[in-house]
């Protein structure tokens, strides 16, 4: 088959089953919300049916739990999916294409089993760029929930009651903590418990501390007791926790700015001797040899690139 009608053909194949992950898991979704407002409703009334039927089972519904598992596997989060900077299907097309071409690289050295790593390449390519996307907000989020809590807990000395301090820093603060806090304002306006709407942003941005808020909030709603000092307590423990997070990143600036020299240095030299002398790096473009000359040296910069990468993250974790 010829190769390009295989590429699109995957590409497609793959969308469509993505979009179908999707479909699937609205419908899900809007089902939960559906079946908890009838919980809220019968406030733990036993309901007893009468003439009960098999229910009759989809047969898309078969697929849901390997989409969803595929989809986890990728590092799609369909709850992040509107925070995404694009449409997270045109990001995972995105990766696919990336893939293709490190895959091209790569089969300039193994060949046709270079093809192979194709897919897996997909999965890494993916789970770096979302994953990418995903901390990046969450450190976005982390860094201004102090600011978030000083806010609230002004309006509530004041006395403006929390979900009216909500939709203030909703309106007032900068993304993505606007975005978030308006969400939730909606979310209890329609009559979602607060701390279920803020256990709900601790899910998606994955930030232990928006859970400590809820509870602190549950709490104080339960036994009493002054919030704006709770607040306050909080807040000067999320900031020094995000102080030392910003203190060992400068410390690790000299490390982050030695990698990227190393880094640069191949590409330069390359360059340098391109612009000197370009017969001299023809073989690599021009021979077999050269091509895997050319592939083994763009891997290695590749792996030492993230080597060095891990190793900084680690120390900062």
């Amino acid at each position: 088959m010829n190769l390009p009608l295989l590429l699109m053909f995957s590409i497609v194949m793959t969308a469509a089953l993505l979009l179908l992950a999707v479909n699937m898991f609205q419908g899900d979704r809007l089902q939960r919300r559906l079946a908890g407002r009838l919980d809220r409703v019968t406030n733990g009334l036993v309901v007893f049916e009468t003439d009960q039927k098999p229910k009759a089972v989809s047969p898309l519904a078969r697929f849901q739990a390997p989409l969803s598992s595929a989809l986890t596997i990728l590092g799609i989060d369909l709850l992040r999916a509107r925070d995404y900077p694009a449409p997270w299907w045109l990001v995972f097309l995105g990766c696919i294409v990336v893939a293709r071409l490190i895959v091209m690289l790569i089969a300039m050295v193994f060949g046709g089993l270079g093809l192979l790593l194709w897919p897996p390449m997909i999965i890494l390519i993916a789970r770096t760029v979302f994953g990418t996307l995903h901390a990046r907000r969450s450190t976005a989020l982390l860094n201004q929930f102090p600011d978030t809590l000083a806010t609230i807990v002004r309006c509530v000395r004041v006395g403006i009651p929390v979900q009216e301090a909500l939709r203030i820093v909703g309106r007032d603060l900068s993304k993505p903590t606007s975005e978030e806090f308006t969400r939730i304002a909606d979310q209890v306006a329609i009559g979602t418990p607060l701390d279920q709407a803020l256990r709900g942003l601790a899910e998606r941005s994955r930030l232990p501390e928006y859970g400590f808020f809820a509870t602190a909030l549950s709490l104080q709603a339960r036994a009493g007791g002054g919030l704006a000092q709770t607040l306050e307590t909080l807040s000067e423990v999320i900031r020094k926790r995000v102080a030392m997070k910003a203190r060992g990143y400068a410390m690790a600036a000299e490390a982050r700015t030695s990698a990227l020299i190393l880094g640069c240095i191949p590409i330069v030299a390359g360059l340098g001797i391109e612009l000197i002398q370009p017969a001299y790096l023809n073989i690599l473009f021009t021979t077999r040899k050269g091509h895997v000359i050319f592939g083994l040296a763009v891997g290695m910069l590749v792996m030492g690139s993230m080597t060095m990468r891990s190793i900084i993250r680690r120390s900062l974790s």
